[in-house]
């Protein structure tokens, strides 16, 4: 009759996050979403779903740190303005880009959701319950879905690179009044329409003006 030898069982690897049982549920929950390592999950349309936020792990207390205005207005360009104007009407100037966010003159110390977009219906909601700082800001830039918890309408991988992020915050810390450059630009070109029907209609009423 034979034998079977016992077989042993490797112990299972330890959790990415254990929660302090003396941890509220809704801080655990924060918390395990903040741990979570930037190599789990999926990527939904080039999308990560998860992202690694112990960079900037509290994004109230966070302190951006030096970086390089000049080479964030470039990466601004490359990563941002394809969307995103600088202007306080909200005007896009560049050939190419489409004016679908908000504008991000003045962004910082602005309440999520509260300036003027295009794009009202599609693709999901905006940004709420945010007051945007440097540390909000680094962490939407990584995963705008993870950072507010939600599906908005922006069609973006995010970036890794933290001093890729920082540089650009820099810049953003100039978008102000007191910029002339973005502040006191020439009169507002007349506005594109880039979706239909919405530019079909658009250009219709801006002919009849």
């Amino acid at each position: 009759q034979a034998i079977c030898a016992p077989v042993s069982i490797a112990a299972s690897p330890p959790p990415l996050f254990a929660p302090d049982s003396s941890m509220s549920p809704s801080t655990a929950t924060d918390a395990h979403r903040r741990s979570v390592s930037e190599f789990a999950g999926q990527n939904v349309n080039g999308a990560k779903v998860r992202s690694d936020f112990s960079d900037v792990p509290d994004p109230a207390t966070f302190e951006l740190p030096a970086g390089d205005t000049k080479r964030g207005q470039k990466l601004f360009k490359k990563h941002c303005a394809q969307c995103h104007s600088v202007y306080p009407d909200n005007r896009i100037t560049r050939t190419g880009c489409t004016q679908m966010g908000p504008t991000l003159f003045n962004v910082y110390g602005r309440a999520s959701g509260e300036a003027e977009i295009q794009q009202k219906m599609l693709m999901g909601g905006r940004a709420e319950g945010l007051v945007w700082n440097a540390g909000h800001l680094m962490n939407y830039m990584k995963n705008p879905r993870q950072a507010v918890n939600g599906n908005i309408q922006m069609n973006f991988r995010g970036i890794d690179d933290f001093q890729t992020r920082v540089d650009i915050a820099h810049y953003l810390q100039t978008l102000t009044w007191q910029n002339d450059e973005v502040a006191g630009g020439k009169d507002r070109p007349a506005s594109v329409l880039p979706v239909f029907p919405f530019n079909v209609i658009g250009h219709y009423f801006s002919a009849r003006q």
